[in-house]
């Protein structure tokens, strides 16, 4: 199966296990749904230096102290390879569009209708859909598994969170047929809006 075929399949089922539970939630009445913009900066640790980048997506929660937060994300990761990094050309911007899969537990500590104070944590699953790698000579896996925690507000419709991440990614030289493992972490700054509060 071509990637492309994969990444639409992968993409349809998410999209109906979304609506799956979207609509459990409703008939529950303890769901929300939301959109959400982003900044993030990322790097992989000793290759590249960080830069930022973007994202926007689709929020979900289920549940009321305790909840279930799925979300759909498009993600702009940026870094600059680093000048020390042997068999890798310099100054090269790297930017990777994912489609982000979070799937994350969490906790209401102060749980009022207009403000809230949140604990996540969860996988994350990241499917590359483009990057410029190319030019560095270098690739990564087209999915990179990982986890995400992080802190958040609600104050009226509006959600507020911070949240740090990590991937295990195999960076791979197209040259030498040289791969390794890498760890890339990822700070997030959201900010969301509750469509259905």
């Amino acid at each position: 199966m071509k990637k492309n075929q994969i990444k639409f399949a992968l993409l349809a089922l998410v999209s109906m296990v979304l609506l799956n539970v979207s609509t459990v939630g409703t008939a529950n009445a303890q769901f929300s749904l939301g959109l959400k913009v982003a900044g993030n900066a990322s790097n992989y640790i000793k290759l590249t230096e960080r830069k930022f980048g973007l994202e926007a997506g689709i929020f979900m929660r289920l549940g009321q102290n305790f909840f279930f937060q799925p979300e759909v994300d498009y993600v702009l990761k940026s870094s600059t390879l680093k000048d020390a990094v042997e068999e890798i050309s310099s100054n090269v911007l790297l930017k990777q569009h994912y489609i982000a899969v979070p799937a994350l537990l969490g906790y209401h500590f102060i749980n009022n209708e207009n403000f809230k104070f949140r604990l996540t944590i969860g996988p994350r699953f990241d499917f590359k859909i483009a990057d410029n790698f190319q030019e560095s000579n270098w690739d990564s896996n087209v999915v990179q598994w990982g986890a995400q925690a992080g802190v958040g507000i609600d104050f009226w419709r509006f959600a507020l969170d911070f949240n740090y991440c990590f991937s295990i990614d195999k960076f791979k030289n197209a040259s030498t047929v040289a791969s390794q493992n890498q760890f890339q972490n990822m700070f997030i700054l959201s900010l969301g809006f509750k469509i259905v509060k």
